[in-house]
Parts: C-alpha cells; sequence; structure tokens
C-alpha cells in the first residue's frame, strides 16, 4: 500500500518515464514559465493507486512533486524552483461549496465558481531566516500558517548561544526578509454558481488562497473551476481562540468556465429533439407561448413583446476587430408600463430561464451593486479590494433590472459604459481594473407620474421621455423599448381576468408543497420537453428552453449578405429622413441599424441557421417599427399589426398637408371647420387639429386674419 512519504519515488519515475522533455523545456524558461501543468487523467493512466493517493493526501505528495521538479532541472544544469499545477481532476472530486465539510478537509477537490472579490497582492514568507542578536546565528523556520508568524522560541545550543526568547537571559531575534523565501498570495472570495443555489436559500463564499503564479490571475465576475484543499483555521473572538473553525481552500490550479453556457449539458438525443422542434411550422408561436405562459397571450401588443424577450435570449453575434474594437450582440430590452401590467413577473420568468441570469432591483441597488466596487475590509486587512455587481456576475448571460428608473443619476451613469462597451472600468482606491459585463440587459421602469399621460400625435408633451424619469442618452442604449398601457377595454379586461383565474386553479397550494404532501410543479417538468398551458396548447418547459438556447448560442453564428444588408441599410435612410424634425417621434441613431441586425441574427438562430435571411431582416423592421410607433403613439394601430403606422409622417406634417391643399384649392384661405372635416378622413380629432394650427401659427407657418380662417404664410 502506497504512503505519502512513498511518493517521492514515485514522482520521479512518473517524471522520467513520461515527461523528461517537457521538464528540459520548463527548466530552461524559468522564470517566464513557473508551473508544470499536468492532466490528472495522465497520473492515473500511469497508476491508478498513486493518483488516489494524491486525491487523499495532496498537500504532502505535491510538495514532494515540487521538491522532485526542482530537483530535475538542478540536474539539468538549470536553478529553477517550479510547481506542479494538476487540472482536470475526475468527476467523483467535484464538490458543490455547500458540499464542502469537514470530511473534505485536505483532500484533493474541485469546485465550479463565479469569482466575487479579489484582494491586493501582497508577499508571504514561505521559509522565514532569523538572526539572533546575541550570537548572529540564523535559524530557518517553515511559515506553513499564512495568518500567523511563527518566531524562534529558543536560540538552538548546537552552533548558537542556547538562550531563550523570553525570560531570564533571553535573546531577540530579527527576521532577515531579504534572505527569506518570499512568494505572492492573494486572497480571493468565491461564489456558488446561481443555478446550483436552492430557492431561497443564500448562495455560499468561501475565501481562497491564491500563491505564486496564480495571484493576479483572476478577476471579479469570471466563472472558474478551482481545484484546491479545503483546510481548517480557528475562529477567533475577541482575540481568544474558539472550538469553532472557518473552511478556507488553499488554490492549487484553475481552469476558466467563461466559455458561453458551457454549464448546460445536451446529450445527442436532446440535440435530435432540438432540430426536431426547429422544423416546426409554428416555431416562432411555440416559443412565444413559452415566455411566461401565465401571462395572456393572444394580444398583438404582448405577442411582440414575448417575441422580442425570445431573440434576447438567443442574441445577436458579438464580433471583434483588427483594430482591437468589439461590437455588442446581446439585446437590451426596456419595459416602461403602468402599474399591475406584469412586468416584474416577466423579469422573474426572464431572469430564471436564462442561462447564467440573475434579477436585482434598481431602488435598492447601487451602482457598484449593478457594475463592480472598491470595497475596504474585505479580507480584514484595511486594504481594498474589487467585488463584483450584478452585471459583472451576469457576464455571458442575462440581468433583469426591475426598478430601473428608481436608480440615483449617479448609478445611472455607470450604467452606459456597462451597456454599450459592456465592460466596466474601476479606478478607486487605488486599484485600476477593467471587468466584462457582457450580458443583455432587460429593465423595467414605471411611467414619471405613476401612469402614462394620455399619448397623442403631434403633442410634445407626450413623447417618451417626458413620460420616464430616464435621460434620453440611457434610453438610446436599449434596442427596444416597450410601453404597455394599462388601457379600459371591456372585451380584453374580460379576456385577461378569466386568463388570470384559469392559472390560478392549475396552481397547487404552496403549505402542501412546504408540508411534503406533494412536491413542486415545475421538478415534474425536468425530463420533459413539452407542457401545455391554461389553454391546452403546447410550450416548451424551462430546462428545455434553457438547452434549446444554449445550444443555438453555442453552435450557430449567422452571417448577413448584400441583400439584408440592403434591406436593413434603406429601412434606416428612408426613417431618418421621414423623422428628421418630428416632435413626438423616437430619435433614429446610428445604433437602430446595429439592433435591427442583431434582432435578424437572433431570429436566425431560433431557426438554427448559420445565414440571416431576408425573412429575418424583415421581420427584425417590423419588430423596430412597432416599438417606435407605440413609444410615439401609445397603441398599436389594428390595421396594421407590424406596428408601421399608415401615415409615414406626423400629425403637424399631415394636418400642415392639409391646409396647403385647401388654400391651393380654395383661392389662398380655407376654413377652420374645413380642415376639421378634412382631419376627420385622416383619422385626427378636432383638438389635435386645434392644438397644431395653433403650434404652426405661434411658429409663423401659419397666418390668422380671423377667428376660424387660415392663411399660409
Amino acid at each position: 500500500m502506497l504512503h505519502a512519504h512513498d511518493s517521492t519515488a514515485r514522482w520521479r519515475s512518473f517524471f522520467e518515464e513520461t515527461c523528461a522533455n517537457e521538464i528540459s523545456t520548463l527548466a530552461a524558461s524559468w522564470p517566464k514559465q513557473m508551473a508544470f501543468s499536468l492532466e490528472f487523467s495522465q497520473i492515473q493512466a500511469w497508476d491508478v493507486p498513486f493518483a488516489e493517493l494524491i486525491l487523499n493526501h495532496p498537500r504532502e505528495v505535491l510538495r514532494n512533486a515540487d521538491t522532485v521538479l526542482a530537483t530535475l532541472c538542478r540536474e539539468s544544469g538549470y536553478e529553477a524552483d517550479p510547481r506542479i499545477r494538476i487540472v482536470g481532476l475526475p468527476p467523483d472530486a467535484l464538490q458543490r461549496l455547500r458540499e464542502i465539510s469537514s470530511e473534505e478537509v485536505e483532500t484533493f477537490t474541485t469546485s465550479e465558481v463565479i469569482v466575487t472579490k479579489v484582494s491586493e497582492l501582497k508577499p508571504r514568507i514561505y521559509d522565514a531566516i532569523f538572526t539572533c542578536t546575541t550570537c548572529g546565528h540564523t535559524i530557518d523556520i517553515p511559515q506553513p500558517n499564512e495568518l500567523e508568524l511563527i518566531e524562534p522560541s529558543q536560540c538552538p545550543e548546537i552552533g548558537g548561544c542556547g538562550r531563550p526568547a523570553s525570560g531570564a537571559g533571553r535573546t531577540r531575534f530579527d527576521l532577515r526578509w531579504e534572505d527569506s523565501k518570499l512568494i505572492n498570495n492573494q486572497w480571493m472570495e468565491v461564489q456558488e454558481l446561481p443555478e446550483n443555489v436552492k430557492p431561497g436559500s443564500q448562495p455560499v463564499r468561501l475565501s481562497v488562497l491564491a500563491e505564486a503564479e496564480l495571484a493576479g490571475k483572476h478577476v471579479p465576475g469570471e466563472r472558474i473551476r478551482i481545484n484546491g484543499i479545503p483546510y481548517l483555521r480557528t475562529l477567533k473572538r475577541g482575540g481568544s481562540k474558539t472550538p469553532m473553525f472557518d473552511i478556507y481552500i488553499s488554490l492549487h490550479s484553475s481552469e476558466r468556465k467563461n466559455i458561453p453556457l458551457e454549464e448546460i449539458e445536451i446529450d445527442p438525443s436532446e440535440i435530435a429533439e432540438i432540430q426536431k422542434i426547429a422544423a416546426r411550422d409554428d416555431l416562432t408561436e411555440l416559443f412565444v407561448r413559452s415566455i411566461a405562459p401565465s401571462i395572456i397571450v393572444g394580444e398583438d401588443k404582448m405577442n411582440w413583446i414575448k417575441k422580442s424577450l425570445v431573440f434576447q435570449l438567443l442574441g445577436g453575434v458579438a464580433r471583434k476587430y483588427g483594430d482591437g474594437t468589439r461590437t455588442r450582440g446581446d439585446i437590451h430590452i426596456l419595459l416602461l408600463g403602468d402599474p399591475g401590467v406584469a412586468k416584474s413577473q416577466i423579469l422573474a420568468f426572464m431572469g430564471r430561464i436564462s442561462p447564467r441570469g440573475r434579477f436585482t432591483t434598481g431602488g435598492g441597488t447601487t451602482a457598484a451593486g449593478l457594475t463592480a466596487a472598491a470595497v475596504r475590509d474585505a479580507f480584514n486587512d484595511g486594504r481594498f479590494s474589487l467585488e463584483a455587481g450584478a452585471l459583472v456576475l451576469a457576464d455571458m448571460g442575462l440581468c433583469a433590472v426591475d426598478e430601473f428608473d428608481k436608480m440615483s443619476t449617479d448609478d445611472r451613469g455607470a450604467m452606459h459604459e456597462a451597456m454599450e462597451q459592456q465592460r466596466i472600468n474601476i479606478n478607486k482606491g487605488g486599484i485600476s481594473a477593467t471587468m466584462p459585463t457582457r450580458c443583455a440587459v432587460l429593465a423595467a421602469a414605471n411611467p414619471r407620474d405613476g401612469r402614462f399621460q394620455p399619448i397623442s400625435w403631434g403633442d410634445p408633451s407626450t413623447f417618451l421621455h417626458k413620460q420616464i424619469d430616464l435621460p434620453p442618452p440611457l434610453i438610446s442604449r436599449f434596442d427596444i423599448v416597450w410601453m404597455i398601457q394599462d388601457v379600459v377595454d371591456k372585451g380584453r379586461d374580460q379576456r385577461i381576468g378569466e386568463h388570470i383565474v384559469r392559472v390560478k386553479r392549475t396552481g397547487v397550494p404552496e403549505h402542501l408543497i412546504e408540508s411534503g404532501h406533494t412536491v413542486e410543479p415545475d421538478s415534474l417538468l425536468k425530463e420533459q420537453i413539452y407542457t401545455t398551458n391554461v389553454d391546452g396548447e403546447d410550450v416548451i418547459t424551462a430546462e428545455f428552453f434553457q438547452k434549446y438556447v444554449a445550444h443555438a448560442k453555442r453552435t450557430f453564428h449567422p452571417e448577413s449578405d448584400d441583400n439584408v444588408m440592403k434591406i436593413l441599410v434603406d429601412h434606416y435612410t428612408e426613417n431618418r429622413k421621414v423623422m428628421e424634425g418630428e416632435t413626438n417621434s423616437v430619435s433614429l441613431t446610428a445604433r437602430s441599424i446595429e439592433a435591427t441586425l442583431r434582432m435578424a441574427e437572433a431570429r436566425a438562430r431560433l431557426f438554427l441557421r448559420n445565414y440571416v435571411t431576408e425573412e429575418d431582416a424583415h421581420e427584425a423592421i417590423a419588430m423596430d417599427g412597432l416599438w417606435r410607433y407605440v413609444a410615439s403613439a401609445g397603441n398599436i394601430n389594428p390595421q396594421d399589426p407590424t406596428g408601421v403606422p399608415e401615415r409615414a409622417k406626423s400629425a403637424e406634417r399631415t394636418i400642415m398637408s392639409i391646409v396647403r391643399n385647401l388654400c391651393r384649392e380654395l383661392d389662398g384661405e380655407c376654413t377652420t371647420i374645413q380642415v376639421y372635416n378634412s382631419g376627420t378622413e385622416q383619422g385626427f380629432d378636432e383638438e389635435t387639429v386645434d392644438r397644431v394650427l395653433n403650434n404652426m401659427r405661434n411658429r409663423g407657418d401659419l397666418y390668422q386674419p380671423r377667428i376660424g380662417l387660415w392663411r399660409m404664410n
């Protein structure tokens, strides 16, 4: 049976038989290359009992490996002191943070985590050299505890003076740090993955000690797999030791896990099911029904809102260019609505169904909580350390932010860079760092006065920016802004009421679940692909929805051709011309053409294609036209459910044209009654006509010789 003290010979045999050339190369490149990376499977294939010894007694066995490596390097003629780094631990060594307990202490474990905080780099003494001030004798003392410096208690009698460090005839010992062995170290705080957190519980956090070349390797927000050794340190209260202990992890090696949606496992049979779903004729309708099924489907506006959320989950293609710039592929959506229109319910569903999704609120979150912060005393050392916020932790996923309008002015300013450039630059407390925020933002906000004011064509007071307490530059970061009004309509209210009651009747009493008389309804659907909504229609289960999205985003990266480019560019240039000078239209900037391209790419991903079709482009244009029309007019045109208005011009331009034509036909002047009649044919009421006529008179476009009579200036 192998023992830890036998590992030195086993390591030497392993290195000489399997990787002698690699070690020679490492020795020649040291200290540029400070570590020797080794797959655990190589050791396991060479000697299974030896591999098990490493898992059960890692500290002594790995220390012996470092000693053997240094010896082999010296035998090759190099003064190198590299460290071994073993990666790819077997599945039975994988532990969730909340499962690490006394049984895992001093064993080799691996965990998938998110880095939430990092401290500054500091040197740590590994082997301390002390000098006796009386006789000058030097003493070498190893320092295994990073929280406590071990000093000599007595100068040795052999070679020294034999005096103690305290009491009669004592001596003093000076630390010679310049001759001691120092190494960089850094504390990190890691948190278990959000998808592993049980509902209603707090995510478990642990402190990790990273040393040597591992210090400074990771930043907050990164998803990594840590391979390390859990160990105990006494919990002190009031300077006294207690029988309680804190668990820390000594980091041995790490593996980055920031590949998009890598944590979602999909087997070949599920890929076949995904391809079968993609071939359905009602694919789009199926996904629309599957977004928050408890919220009513069937209304034109809500159908389009849910369709945009499907596109947001799939996203466009992020690209990097030769000059170092990057364009985002994530789609940002703002839901601006009256109270009680299910905004929060939609956000909670999206945060739950999206891979790497996070849900937070603007009212209870500061800019640091959303982006990143430099905080003091994170590791009880009085210095600043970086702490990741919700957007950083949602990297490669989706961040749902409720009460977006409740953020302070300073907090909103921090969102600009995070949403467009998708990174956060921190320069606080002597720390300068950049962290990624490559996530889609789904935000919800209420109108400025609690409810929407009546919206009319041509009235600047009803313009979108007047209805919401958000600055235009921040609104322009959103690809889509949905305005959801709670209008009184007897037929609509009847349908919504019946839908709510039917949904309520299908639920399971919470008391029965908590008392153990029944199970969570969603747990019964984990192995299923389809379930049904209250209307008996097929919807995709949340579990399989995630797998479809993950497969589409990992596998398909659609490209557009010249035909698609022409469609999108023509739409952009024509609408820019039409909207020029309008008082109540949503500004159409160069960002809008990127937004339509992202939506077209997302639709191509929905159909599992690597190319964007003209149909994808037209669908994206219809989506863009719809939300802009709703934001300007407040309602969907029932004759044109795609949201493209019947008239391309605003009320002011249309009524000006009416007055000009009437004056041309009627000897240069017309009456208000005549304008009323022509305006009614165009769909404008008398109040709108009066307001527009007065605006044009005040600007000098019209002249009113007497009441009820108009002339062109």
